[in-house]
């Protein structure tokens, strides 16, 4: 038993390295023709080739982070190009293919950026509303403070800005541009804990 065990996580194990091998050799190529595609962005066929690897990461190896890199990549170039219905899919798509938190919360962000330029600032909110990752706190609260400043609502935006400046004192950080929004709704910068424990 413990043989065939043995025998067949090996077995398992290289079967992920094969495909990850393969998907990677895919992205790699979908990146060349983005590129392409960047350079030129009539070149059709540059277009063509990105679409198509983007189809064989997302159907053949869709359980790998090259298939949630390339549906990222994708919806980039849909937010490049205003087309935010399918930049809206794409994100998504790899929210629903269970990635690592980080690039969970990375493409839940970007959906509430894209909800919030078709207008649909409630659905952004809502969205952001249901994560919980303590890590990702400040990058959240920001955005939701962008959105409810987006509709006017000056005070809630207020909060949400403070909320992101608390979480990000207590880590012993700083963002400039959270400051500079901070000031333009009228609330002053935090001091970082070392200062204000000397007061």
């Amino acid at each position: 038993i413990a043989l065939a065990s043995f025998g067949g996580w090996n077995w398992w194990q290289k079967q992920r390295l094969t495909e990850a091998a393969a998907a990677s050799a895919v992205f790699q190529d979908m990146l060349v023709a983005s590129q392409r595609l960047q350079l030129n962005p009539a070149d059709t066929a540059a277009n063509t080739d990105v679409q198509r690897h983007a189809r064989t990461l997302k159907e053949e190896h869709g359980g790998t982070p090259f298939a949630q890199n390339a549906a990222l990549l994708l919806a980039r170039q849909a937010v490049d190009r205003d087309d935010y219905a399918d930049a809206e899919k794409q994100l998504r798509w790899v929210i629903d293919s269970k990635p690592s938190e980080g690039v969970r919360v990375l493409a839940l962000t970007r959906l509430g950026r894209v909800l919030a330029a078709q207008g649909k600032h409630d659905d952004a909110l809502a969205l952001l509303a249901r994560e919980k990752a303590p890590g990702f706190e400040p990058t959240v609260q920001e955005l939701r403070g962008d959105i409810l400043q987006a509709q006017g609502k000056s005070d809630e935006a207020r909060q949400a800005y403070l909320a992101a400046a608390e979480a990000l004192r207590a880590r012993d950080e700083q963002r400039p541009l959270l400051e500079l929004k901070m000031a333009d709704v009228g609330l002053a910068p935090l001091k970082p804990p070392a200062e204000a424990d000397a007061l």
